[in-house]
């Protein structure tokens, strides 16, 4: 042990030792009050947490929210049941669509001047007459439900332009659009997007019937759908802590001991969670799975604790608090730098300018340098007050176990020697090289259609493909705003040059329909002429003003002096591909024309904000992994100052993170803000593994012991309780597999594969790296023997 670690030693062990009571009163006093926060710790949904604000893009959407609406709309959509019969002419149908849409008017949160149905007063047909043009709302103020009025309002409908849009493509369907306001313009508060979501439910229990189906989609429905299935977490949650607690009543034998480390990492799950509170943050649905990660953590030092306090007592004599004392020597600094480095490691994730993945980097942040407190001082205070009742029974017990797995351990210390390393190290040459073929395969961004933190048959995705196949604009859209001088829309040129970008767009792979006021204008034109197809076109040596007069404001194709004008853009879906392809026809059409008068800025609609999600992720993904391993080699070298050691410990954890990707490019999950946490976290719980094997490894190493009996030291001391943690860990995220949430079974998925090749690189690939290393040290090894015991 070097003399900075003595230092540390001497300045923290009379503080856990020499007052115990006094400094675990203390600790307890504190772990009540983070429970009492935690307690009141309240669900925290946010549009804007979602979006990477920072974006240029997102500045463009900011800057044109006020006038054009942002992109946090819900839409329900009443259609006739499959196999019923008749329309949405029918006084029955278009009694629901009315209540619906006064039903969504009163919704909390709801921008009432953006709520868009049939009903309302903005939408509006036109028409050519004789003497001029003929407007009006498409359903009449004075609504009657007669065989007249019917028949109008079907006539007005076919010629309002609203068929693919408020009206479904088979006229079997209509759809209520309001926009969300993130928070209330009168008191500040953030909206509760739950309680919405509820609220939509509720209007869906309401009008469904045996005629009617209700679909609703949007991202308030989204929230409250995750929410509802997060529910089952605390089931999963339950079943993480009865299996960790069997487990570690068989590890160690005692339920006593079992239960000492789950409580150790309980009480870090209570002060990560009063401390977020504290720090002013809520528990976001998206974060839910993060006190999930610290309590497999927790468990996994306070198994490592247990396991050397009991090997102290049994094998060496010692009595429970010079155990104790002992093991926190071993153990404190290793330990310490392993969380540290978690924490740095966690902390990383910062870099990713998205509020909610931000939240989790402090949460779990938070999280580790609580594990520190209770692991790191609470336990070993507990440990030296237990007290063995019959001292020889027990060593005799622990005797047996240890005679026991020294045998496996003689078997696996041979992955220090030449005849296991050689092959070891071509596996993972091979596994290294699929890996970095799979890298560039790797998608930002989603590869299902639907809301991927759903599964594909979940209400939401079910509602989803039906608005979609029954309405022309589907549920995806991007806004470009086509920018020039003000009056641009009266200018000949420049609308000629706005409807070549949407016809552009519109021949592009992907994209269902665009709509633009060049669009509606030439409507307007061949209906001076009854309709003719050969006068819907732009008249290129005219003042446009009464093409353009005419056309709705609600629409939301001009602001009021024509030098924005936003281009609506429908997509099939919003698959990355999709959006790469689409987002890059905007910004070649751009560039190729530049100074034509015209700026087309991208973006808004749903689409733009995943358009930046992707393209800042895409950015910032490769920056966050140098730096979580970067990070993790500086800290390896503080510790042990030795290359060797940080070859060792970092070549395991690399090859691991470049799996996992290779693993999600072969399952087709994209990195998104729900899945890029995963790299650090399973490198974070990896890295344990490694300091905790290394520490004792090194040492045996330094007093000239032979390679292979020095990793059998190491896996006599510390490799039950890394198999032990590892099998725990498996455990509790198994159940994840078998979530409602597509993306905690991704999440459960991909911390299942990272457990597992991260054991295995400790346990037999950091052994041969260990050979190839220093091989020519061990010129004339002696045999592994069974230490007495």
């Amino acid at each position: 042990m070097g003399r900075n670690a003595e230092r540390i030693l001497r300045i923290v062990e009379p503080i856990v030792y020499a007052r115990r009571w006094l400094t675990f009163g203390v600790l307890l006093a504190f772990t009540a009050g983070m429970l009492v926060l935690a307690l009141r710790l309240q669900p925290d949904a946010g549009f804007e947490k979602q979006i990477p604000l920072d974006h240029p893009y997102m500045k463009v959407f900011k800057r044109y929210e006020q006038a054009f609406g942002g992109a946090n709309l819900i839409s329900i959509a009443v259609m006739r049941k499959p196999g019923t019969p008749g329309d949405i002419y029918d006084a029955g149908f278009l009694d629901t669509l009315h209540k619906v849409t006064d039903d969504v008017f009163f919704l909390p949160g709801v921008d009432r001047s953006r709520v868009t149905s049939l009903f309302t007063p903005g939408v509006r047909y036109m028409e050519v007459v004789e003497d001029g043009f003929s407007t009006g709302d498409v359903i009449p103020r004075d609504y009657r439900p007669t065989p007249e009025m019917l028949a109008r309002i079907r006539s007005n409908v076919g010629k309002a332009n609203v068929i693919g849009r408020l009206v479904s493509l088979d006229q079997r369907g209509a759809m209520v659009v309001a926009e969300l306001l993130e928070r209330d313009p009168s008191t500040g508060a953030r909206l509760d997007y739950r309680a919405v979501a509820a609220r939509l439910e509720a209007i869906r229990q309401r009008y469904e019937n045996d005629q009617i189906d209700i679909r609703i989609i949007g991202f308030a429905k989204v929230v409250g759908d995750v929410s509802d299935a997060s529910s089952e977490v605390l089931m999963f949650f339950a079943i993480a802590l009865l299996s960790t607690l069997l487990l570690l009543w068989m590890f160690c034998g005692s339920w006593r001991l079992a239960l000492l480390p789950l409580f150790a990492a309980l009480a870090a799950v209570v002060w990560e969670l009063g401390l977020l509170r504290l720090a002013g943050f809520g528990l976001d649905p998206f974060a839910i799975l993060v006190p999930f990660l610290i309590l497999s953590i927790g468990v996994s030092h306070g198994v490592q604790y247990v396991n050397a306090w009991r090997y102290e007592v049994a094998v060496n004599g010692l009595d429970s608090r010079e155990a104790s004392i002992a093991t926190f020597r071993q153990l404190f600094i290793p330990g310490t730098v392993a969380i540290l480095t978690d924490v740095i490691g966690f902390a990383t994730l910062a870099f990713i300018k998205i509020d909610i993945v931000r939240e989790m980097a402090i949460n779990a942040a938070m999280g580790m340098a609580a594990v520190i407190i209770s692991n790191k001082l609470m336990l070993p205070i507990v440990l030296s007050w237990v007290r063995v009742h019959d001292v020889e029974a027990f060593r005799a017990r622990q005797r047996q176990r240890v005679a026991l797995s020294d045998r496996v351990w003689q078997r696996v210390a041979a992955f220090a020697t030449a005849q296991a390393a050689i092959p070891t190290l071509i596996v993972a040459a091979v596994a290294l090289v699929w890996a970095l073929v799979m890298y560039p395969k790797l998608t930002v961004g989603d590869q299902q259609a639907g809301v991927p933190e759903l599964r594909p048959d979940s209400r939401y995705n079910v509602d989803s493909r039906a608005i979609g196949g029954s309405f022309a604009i589907g549920v995806d859209v991007l806004k470009v705003f086509a920018v020039g001088a003000p009056y641009s829309c009266v200018d000949p040129q420049k609308m000629e040059e706005i409807d070549r970008f949407a016809w552009h767009m519109q021949n592009t792979d992907g994209v269902r329909s665009v709509l633009s006021l060049p669009q509606i204008a030439k409507q307007v034109r061949a209906g001076w002429f009854e309709g003719s197809p050969k006068w819907r076109v732009l008249p290129r040596n005219q003042n446009l003003s009464q093409l353009v007069a005419p056309v709705p404001s609600q629409l939301g194709l001009q602001n009021p002096d024509c030098s924005v004008m936003p281009v609506l853009i429908f997509t099939r879906d919003h698959r990355a591909s999709t959006i790469d392809r689409v987002v890059n026809a905007v910004k070649t059409f751009a560039r190729d024309n530049a100074g034509h008068g015209v700026d087309f800025q991208l973006a808004s609609g749903n689409v733009g904000v995943w358009a930046a999600t992707n393209e800042e992720i895409r950015a910032r993904e490769l920056l966050v992994i140098i730096w979580v391993h970067a990070t993790l080699a500086l800290f390896a070298w503080l510790s042990f100052r030795s290359g060797v050691a940080v070859f060792c410990i970092l070549t395991p954890l690399v090859l691991c993170s470049l799996l996992t990707y290779g693993l999600m490019a072969t399952l087709g999950i994209g990195m998104k803000p729900a899945t890029l946490p995963v790299a650090a976290f399973g490198v974070g719980i990896g890295v344990d593994y490694s300091i905790y094997l290394w520490s004792v490894f090194s040492r045996h190493l330094d007093r000239a012991t032979p390679l292979r009996k020095a990793y059998y030291e190491a896996l006599r001391h510390t490799g039950k309780a890394v198999i032990f943690t590892s099998a725990s860990l498996v455990l509790s995220v198994f159940t994840w597999l078998f979530s409602g949430l597509q993306f905690q079974a991704d999440m459960g998925l991909l911390l299942l594969f990272m457990f597992s090749t991260n054991l295995f690189g400790a346990i037999f690939l950091l052994p041969a790296l260990a050979w190839l290393a220093l091989r020519r040290r061990d010129t004339n090894p002696t045999p592994v023997r069974a230490v007495e015991t």
